[in-house]
């Protein structure tokens, strides 16, 4: 039963994601602007995105073997662009380029993710899904992060000007928070310490699973 609600999961997320890659370059392919790109796939993103949250839950649960932490905040990042820049309000950063390009790595890099979670309960591991689940990082994810470092960034002026999610004093609680001032300390503060954290330990990963594939294929060969 578990694996197949693993297949069931993985793969129907690999197809929302598949569809939003899809959706954006026929669209562009086409003729349309990349400033209608978001309204196109506005609520597949938020389904898929938001959905990536039971996976802390599969964590929590050892349902798979992710760290905790590491799953935690790797979700977070991306809800925290999504909810915090993308669906705050209508500003610049569902217009720019960035946005195409953010959304680019995050299907590519969750297709390849979830094929291969889909394959493995198969006990399946086709070398090419194999190098580029483990090596598609190397690509993807800088550009993920500079596509979400740029949302956040063509999002500010709107957030300093209509102050979404900002509390001001006074007020009953006597507290005060500017999610103006939260975006700039999340760019300078926390995307560059954890993007170097987050890259090293997907290149630690990478060393293990080929080390341990070379290790099969030479024991394969005895």
């Amino acid at each position: 039963m578990k694996s197949l609600y693993l297949v069931l999961y993985n793969s129907s997320m690999c197809v929302g994601w598949a569809a939003i890659l899809a959706k954006i370059y026929m669209h562009l392919l086409k003729g349309g602007t990349i400033d209608t790109v978001y309204p196109l796939v506005e609520k597949l993103l938020l389904v898929c995105q938001t959905g990536a949250v039971i996976e802390i839950v599969h964590a929590m649960l050892k349902i798979v073997p992710s760290p905790v932490m590491t799953t935690f905040l790797q979700v977070l990042s991306r809800l925290l662009v999504l909810y915090g820049a993308l669906r705050i309000g209508d500003n610049p950063s569902r217009t720019s380029p960035v946005l195409v390009q953010m959304l680019t790595a995050w299907s590519l890099s969750e297709i390849i993710r979830y094929s291969f979670y889909t394959v493995n309960q198969f006990d399946k591991k086709p070398k090419a899904l194999n190098w580029l689940r483990y090596s598609g990082f190397m690509i993807l994810y800088p550009v993920g992060i500079t596509g979400e470092v740029g949302s956040f960034y063509n999002a500010l002026p709107w957030i300093k000007e209509n102050k979404p999610w900002t509390v001001e004093l006074p007020n009953k609680l006597n507290i005060t928070f500017s999610w103006y001032n939260c975006v700039w300390f999340i760019l300078l503060g926390i995307y560059p310490y954890g993007s170097y954290v987050m890259y090293s330990y997907m290149l630690a990963n990478r060393r293990k699973a080929f080390a341990k594939e070379a290790a099969a294929a030479k024991q394969k060969a005895l």
